[in-house]
């Protein structure tokens, strides 16, 4: 890969993992409906997917998901749940 095809490729990851943390950090805050920073199982009811795999992304099991463990949840949820459908 020469170089000038290298940094085109740098930048198109760059771009994509920037566009998709941003999605994540939106996603999180309308998730976090009392804004108090993490994700109560209540609050993710909104989210089904989320609620029936709860026990996987509550890595420390305190009952609520910070914006790590949401970001682990993130990566493999369905497209129709990031979109609402």
């Amino acid at each position: 890969m020469n170089p000038s095809m290298k940094q085109a490729f740098l930048f198109a990851a760059f771009f994509t993992l920037a566009s998709g943390a941003a999605f994540a950090d939106d996603t999180f805050k309308q998730a976090d409906t009392d804004q108090s920073g993490t994700i109560s199982k209540q609050e993710a009811a909104a989210l089904p997917e989320l609620t029936e795999t709860w026990e996987t992304y509550d890595l420390n099991s305190d009952g609520e998901l910070d914006e790590a463990e949401f970001a682990r949840f993130e990566l493999v949820m369905p497209k129709d749940e990031k979109s609402g459908e």
